[in-house]
Order: structure tokens, then C-alpha cells, then sequence
């Protein structure tokens, strides 16, 4: 058969002014086709549906949708998260969250990205990030975030209240620190005066200040290698890091904040690994 006799045989809409397609019964398909690809009954379907869309939905609703009514457009998003998703069963995961599901898919466990510090604080204040923990690890150049940027009585509140802290700071006196030093074209003395002066603040006026109980659930330490990340981790679950990047201060640096996800997959378990083994070979003060 020609190019031309194929050609021959399609329609030009152009010359159906009247024409329309039938956007309904489309919708009603893709819905169907979901629920189809998914292997799930009108009852799981409308159950799997109901939490993405924030309303009960009946199997009643699922069949109309699919044989006589138009379906809302929400549905029909919630429907299409459903199709590209893992198949799953509300009987077997109740608790399914797809949305996190293909946004992990993605991005893994990484739930934000900064351009910066400062936006980073914008959206997520210290107090946010602090206020009500457990456990706080730190490592990085001077950990201006808990000694500058959150305030001292909350440390104080933090500590007093069971919290465990360590914070790993780069040697003031080491040669990791002379390198950022050079790296970020300060002056000598200048990111090694901040640490040292970040350091006392702890010593003095938060362990000076909390009882001989709290005063051991803060632990100080030092170590003297080139700075990578700057690693935060609260309960084991939420993690804040940045790179140092050659010739950017940090608190120019990208911010990327992850939430812990999987056991042990993910990036969650990589940056915790970063303040374990630095903690490990740190001198405690």
C-alpha cells in the first residue's frame, strides 16, 4: 500500500467543524483503566483513594465514575498517582503513601533543596529544626546554626529536658581549618577565631549554666581533616547538609534537607555514616 493510499484513508477534522470529542467517556476510561492496571476492586480503589484525596470515597462513587458520570479532576489525579505507582492493596500497605512514593521514586529520601543557608532558615527556622528533639548530632566548620543561630536558654531548656547533644567541631588549631581558611581567601585567624569562640559559648555559658545531669549530655569534640559536609542530623530522622564548595562560604553553600525513609537505603544512612566515622576518630574535650 502507498504513502499516498494511507493518507487516503485519514480523516481531516478540519472539515467536522461540529466535531467534539467525547472528554467524558475518556475520563471515565483512564479512570477505569487505573483501577484496572492497579488489580484492585471498586472497594480497595475507593479506599486507596480517600486519603490522597482528603474525602471519603465509596465503591458506589468508583462505579459511577466509571460507567455514567464525569470524574472529578482530583480523582482523576489521584487515579493516574495510582496507575504509575507500585501496585499495592490497602489490605496489604493501609498505609500507602503514593504521592511520597513517586516523589522517592525520584529524589529518593531528599524532601527539600536550598540555594543557600539563609533560604534554608527562611523556610525552616532553628527553633523548627530544634525545638522538642531527642538527639542532635553535629559536625561541620563552626556549627554557627546551634551556637549563633539558636537561642542559648533553648540549648539550655534542650539539654535540661533529656536531650543528647554532640557537636563536632573542625580544630581551631589544626591544619583543616588554616586550609578553609585559604580555600575561602580569609584572613589566618579568622574561621579559627569563630570556632574557638563557638566553643567557649558551649563551655561557658550552656555548660555553666545546666545541671551536672544535662552538663553530660552535651559532648564536645575536635578533629582536624579536610572539611566535606556540614552534617545535622535531629532524632535519627531528619538530616540538614552542605557541601563546601571550593572557594564558597558554607553559608553560601546549597542546603539539602533529607527525611529518613528506609532503614537503611537512601541518603539518610550516607550522612550519618559522615558524623559516625568523624565522631570516631575525634578528640573529645
Amino acid at each position: 500500500m502507498t504513502s499516498q493510499e494511507n493518507y487516503g484513508e485519514l480523516i481531516d477534522l478540519r472539515g467536522r467543524a461540529a466535531y467534539r470529542p467525547d472528554v467524558a467517556s475518556l475520563a471515565r476510561s483512564q479512570l477505569a483503566a487505573a483501577r484496572a492496571e492497579a488489580k484492585l476492586t471498586e472497594e480497595e480503589f475507593a479506599e486507596l483513594l480517600s486519603p490522597m484525596l482528603g474525602w471519603p470515597v465509596t465503591a458506589e462513587a468508583v462505579h459511577a465514575w466509571e460507567t455514567v458520570t464525569v470524574p472529578p479532576g482530583d480523582a482523576l489525579v489521584a487515579a493516574g498517582l495510582v496507575r504509575h505507582s507500585t501496585p499495592t492493596t490497602p489490605a496489604t500497605q493501609p498505609s500507602v503513601d503514593l504521592v511520597g512514593q513517586l516523589i522517592s521514586d525520584r529524589f529518593s529520601d531528599v524532601t527539600a533543596v536550598y540555594a543557600s543557608r539563609s533560604e534554608f532558615m527562611s523556610s525552616m527556622p532553628p527553633h523548627r529544626l530544634f525545638d522538642g528533639a531527642k538527639s542532635i548530632d553535629a559536625v561541620g566548620l563552626s556549627l554557627n546554626l546551634i551556637c549563633q543561630q539558636y537561642s542559648l536558654p533553648s540549648l539550655c531548656s534542650l539539654l535540661e529536658s533529656g536531650t543528647m547533644i554532640r557537636c563536632l567541631f573542625l580544630d581551631p588549631e589544626g591544619e583543616g581549618i588554616k586550609r578553609r581558611e585559604e580555600e575561602e581567601r580569609y584572613p589566618p585567624g579568622h574561621l579559627s577565631a569563630l570556632n574557638a569562640l563557638n566553643i567557649q559559648t558551649l563551655q561557658q555559658r550552656v555548660l555553666g549554666q545546666i545541671s551536672p545531669e544535662a552538663q553530660a549530655r552535651l559532648q564536645i569534640a575536635l578533629y582536624d581533616e579536610t572539611i566535606r559536609f556540614n552534617v545535622i542530623t535531629v532524632d535519627a530522622r531528619l538530616c540538614v547538609v552542605q557541601p563546601y564548595l571550593p572557594e564558597t562560604r558554607g553559608v553560601d553553600s546549597p542546603t539539602i534537607l533529607v527525611q529518613r525513609r528506609w532503614p537503611t537505603a537512601g541518603l539518610f544512612p550516607i550522612f550519618g555514616q559522615v558524623f559516625t566515622s568523624l565522631w570516631e576518630r575525634s578528640v573529645r574535650l
